[in-house]
């Protein structure tokens, strides 16, 4: 049989660079606590810095406020692996302990759907890197085009900030908080989407695989092992949605919270594209807006996915030959029947993760990108 030698793809290896590991050392619980310091620092940072920006200034106005939601999205991610973490790691664990019901010909599912996720993580990465690359790029350019023009050394940072940090340590220890809580939010949203898409994907197989057993099922009275082999899938069915609630309460609040920011996060970010004129900043944004889109298409597909899935095993319980069986055997089968009619639904608060959120969330951000460009209008009238 093959053997799943990573999963999730990488096995936390990028949230590393944070402290976190699942025994963790001193030098490892520092370093997780700096970093969650960091996240937490740059919320406050910004709110001081739109603050005493004027608000005339509208498309840096709409960067501060939208680096602000993003960095409570990231701040909520990290937060599964400080208040979550042994649940996080445990999880793991339930998805292989379970992968000991699946037979040698259905393994070979979860290996090629391990496989996909290793190149998906790495395509996630790709583009994630880029955008901090981009960030660091525009700071530099912006540097030297200050300088020049104003006829001596000027420094600017990726992210701005509520003080003077023209001092070159000052702009070297700014520096250096930008390009790591970069790295700290880069690490931690490509562990936690990635590992919550496989683990998602994994789910999906296991109830095509508990339905297709419901169907291969012979429940007539001549069968002498059909009871027995109908609580082996009865048994299989109930992990899986164990599994499934676990997944779904670990995940549930970080998952609305990115779903509802999600919105005005893309809005400001198209309001950002169609306003700025340089080619480097239309690239970040249009990149990090894909990201953004993707991250939301993680959990709205996957959610959508894993409730038609779970439904489904009802569908193959009903089609099985329940009539023909004793009746120890039916009142068996209407217990699973009746579980199995109730979908798996992530959901947190009003907010569900399916497709057709996703859809409400992009029409949404086209309206709002619509608004923004009509304040920019009188505001424009205002100041001539």
């Amino acid at each position: 049989m093959s053997q799943l030698n990573e999963f999730p793809a990488y096995q936390f290896r990028l949230i590393r660079f944070c402290g976190v590991v699942e025994q963790p050392s001193l030098k490892n619980n520092v370093r997780c606590l700096f970093a969650f310091i960091l996240l937490c620092s740059f919320g406050p940072l910004h709110v001081w810095y739109l603050a005493k920006t004027p608000v005339l200034d509208l498309v840096v106005t709409c960067e501060e406020i939208m680096l602000i939601q993003l960095c409570f999205v990231m701040l909520l991610k990290f937060n599964l692996f400080i208040t979550y973490r042994s649940g996080m790691y445990n999880l793991v664990e339930a998805f292989k302990r379970i992968l000991k019901c699946i037979d040698k010909a259905e393994f070979a599912r979860f290996v090629k759907c391990s496989e996909l996720h290793a190149k998906l993580l790495r395509a996630y990465v790709i583009g994630t890197s880029i955008v901090l690359l981009l960030y660091e790029l525009n700071a530099i350019v912006a540097s030297i085009t200050l300088s020049l023009q104003q006829n001596k050394v000027c420094f600017v940072t990726p992210f701005s900030f509520p003080f003077d940090y023209q001092h070159p340590f000052v702009f070297a220890l700014t520096f250096l908080h930008n390009f790591d809580a970069m790295l700290v939010t880069v690490c931690t949203s490509v562990t936690v989407d990635s590992c919550f898409s496989e683990m998602a994907s994994n789910l999906t197989i296991h109830f095509d695989i508990v339905r297709e057993r419901f169907e291969k099922l012979d429940l007539s009275a001549a069968q002498p092992y059909a009871e027995h082999q109908l609580r082996n899938v009865i048994t299989y069915h109930r992990e899986v949605l164990s599994l499934a609630q676990k997944m779904v309460q670990l995940y549930q609040q970080s998952a609305f919270y990115l779903l509802l920011l999600v919105s005005t996060i893309l809005c400001l970010l198209g309001y950002e594209f169609v306003m700025v004129s340089n080619i480097y900043k239309r690239m970040q944004v249009a990149i990090l807006a894909s990201i953004m889109i993707g991250q939301a298409a993680i959990y709205t597909y996957h959610g959508s996915a894993i409730s038609a899935k779970s439904v489904s095993v009802a569908d193959a319980i009903y089609g099985t030959n329940w009539y023909d069986a004793p009746l120890a055997v039916k009142k068996l089968v209407y217990i699973c029947l009746m579980r199995a009619q109730k979908p798996v639904i992530m959901k947190s608060g009003f907010i569900e993760a399916s497709l057709p959120t996703l859809k409400k969330i992009l029409s949404s951000s086209a309206s709002y990108i619509t608004m923004l460009m009509s304040l920019e209008a009188d505001l424009n009238e205002k100041k001539t």
